[in-house]
């Protein structure tokens, strides 16, 4: 019986002790079976990525053996796309516990989640999907299957190359936990079934190529309704979302995403030789290299795929998200979403405030209500804010107009763009509504004009009672039934009999309006 060439080993002379060779130096990320951390291995003088497995896996012997197994399997493929895998070795965790880790090779660059949130997507990335395709081939032909290929399982490194990461994890944890391998955007349907081949990853490849086109996946909601989905429902067209894709692309993604395994391609490599074949990413100037820069919000995916053969073995670089003109990100949708809410933020704070100091304004000290002295500023601040606020909910559609244009779409220079526009637009009415109850002291100003002018009487203290106060509003309340008359007028019976209800109503609110003070004299 031959060893294990990854299980951990006794210490050999010269060597470190496991415990003391690797030093952790930081969390890189995590997910369903583990947390990944940069470190150090201070034997061999070199970086390295290592994953501590999660404990529902590591007190799981079954999952232990075939994870091991796999691991095995992984670490004698040797691809440019493929991390490599150096170690499998058990050594304490934070707690003193020790559990296994899986040492692999370092990656220095961004997942393409994290691209795709930054750039939005892009018809270039067919070339990063066929480094995905290449380093899967590697992998079938060793009988390794993914079966969770997602946008966080494929990295673009500093050198604008493809690695593909966390290989066989997930079906070795869910062959010894009852569950299914793999995240449900981007699952073939056998999958639920507990059935897979290699035409399996061929679909994930599909769905993964669907969302780097139009910047979403191929089907979005409940785990439930994506099972539904990814098994009865029609195959989305990605030109739908992104009608600059090619016809003879957008059936590639299709065709990798048949219900029936039968219909997908039969390999990798079939997939991989479509994509060869299409003219999917157009050069727009002649090939050239350029720099990496993965700094999050401001990093440009280098650049080329040389058009020419590559050598046995090797891997070009790919051309990624350099898009010709800006487009929007979920990324860039978040920054002009934060801007439009900073800006109608000090709106909505600033005009009431402004509504307020012309009540100091109307002449005579009995225009001006108790409840409205200075003492009570804040009061009537918070209340315009409130009603604004009410305003905006109920309008609907607001954060989405201070959002922008959707993911994928020409972005506009400026930092205030249309809809941003907008959205500011409809912060102000709305806080000028909100803000109305304190201009009463001018609405009382202009019904003591109008009654001077028409000859009546004022009373001397219009808000000593209700009854006077009540009179006072009666002018509102006549115009504002006029209005709503005027404009619910329709071509019907119903319609007209209420038209006239309210203008009667208004007549009757006018009327007593000036019998009122005859009345009181």
């Amino acid at each position: 019986m031959t060893a294990d060439p990854l299980a951990t080993s006794p210490t050999r002379p010269g060597s470190l002790p496991t415990g003391l060779r690797f030093e952790l130096k930081g969390r890189i990320g995590a997910g369903n079976h583990g947390v990944v951390f940069r470190a150090h291995d201070r034997q061999l003088q070199r970086d390295v990525a290592i994953k501590r497995f999660s404990y529902f896996l590591a007190d799981d012997p079954r999952a232990m053996r075939r994870i091991t197994r796999e691991v095995a399997m992984l670490a004698r493929v040797s691809h440019p796309h493929v991390v490599t895998v150096h170690d499998l070795v058990h050594m304490a965790d934070g707690d003193g516990e020790v559990i296994p880790h899986l040492v692999m090779e370092l990656v220095e660059g961004t997942s393409l989640r994290d691209l795709l949130a930054l750039h939005g997507p892009s018809p270039r990335s067919v070339l990063v999907v066929r480094g995905v395709l290449e380093g899967l081939a590697a992998c079938h032909r060793a009988d390794i299957l993914h079966l969770d290929i997602k946008p966080a399982n494929v990295l673009v490194t500093e050198a604008g190359r493809v690695k593909i990461v966390d290989f066989g994890i997930a079906r070795a944890a869910s062959d010894s936990t009852a569950t299914v391998a793999g995240s449900p955007h981007y699952m073939a349907p056998e999958q639920y079934e507990g059935r897979a081949d290699e035409r399996s990853d061929v679909y994930s490849v599909g769905c993964l190529l669907h969302e780097c086109l139009t910047g979403k996946p191929p089907f979005e909601g409940t785990m439930a309704s994506q099972l539904m989905a990814h098994r009865h429902h029609p195959r989305p067209d990605p030109r739908a979302l992104a009608p600059g894709v090619s016809p003879a692309l957008a059936a590639v993604v299709m065709r990798a995403m048949a219900i029936d395994p039968a219909h997908r391609y039969a390999s990798v490599d079939a997939m991989l030789d479509a994509l060869t074949h299409l003219d999917a990413a157009p050069r727009t100037a002649p090939p050239t290299s350029a720099a990496v820069d993965t700094a999050p919000a401001t990093d440009a995916v280098r650049v080329v795929d040389d058009s020419g053969p590559a050598d046995a073995g090797s891997v070009r670089p790919v051309e990624a998200w350099v898009p010709t003109t800006p487009v929007v990100t979920r990324w860039s949708k978040l920054t002009t979403l934060t801007t439009g809410l900073v800006l109608s933020a000090f709106v909505v704070a600033l005009l009431p405030g402004l509504v307020w100091l012309t009540t100091s304004v109307p002449p005579g000290s009995g225009y001006r209500p108790d409840a409205m002295q200075d003492a009570n500023a804040a009061g009537w601040w918070f209340l315009a804010v409130t009603l604004t606020m009410l305003l905006l909910l109920r309008r609907g559609g607001f954060l989405r107009d201070l959002s922008g244009p959707p993911v994928g779409e020409p972005r506009r220079s400026g930092v205030v763009g249309p809809h941003t526009r907008t959205g500011l637009r409809a912060a102000t009415r709305a806080s000028l509504l909100g803000s109305s109850p304190m201009l009463f002291p001018w609405y009382v100003v202009a019904v003591a004009a109008a009654v001077a002018a028409s000859g009546g009487s004022w009373p001397s203290d219009v808000y000593g009672s209700g009854w006077s106060l009540a009179w006072v509003l009666l002018p509102l309340v006549a115009v504002l039934l006029v209005l709503r008359a005027v404009t619910r007028i329709r071509p019907r019976l119903g319609a007209l009999f209420m038209a006239v209800v309210y203008l009667g109503l208004a007549a009757v609110a006018g009327a007593l309006f000036v019998a009122y003070p005859a009345m009181v004299g």
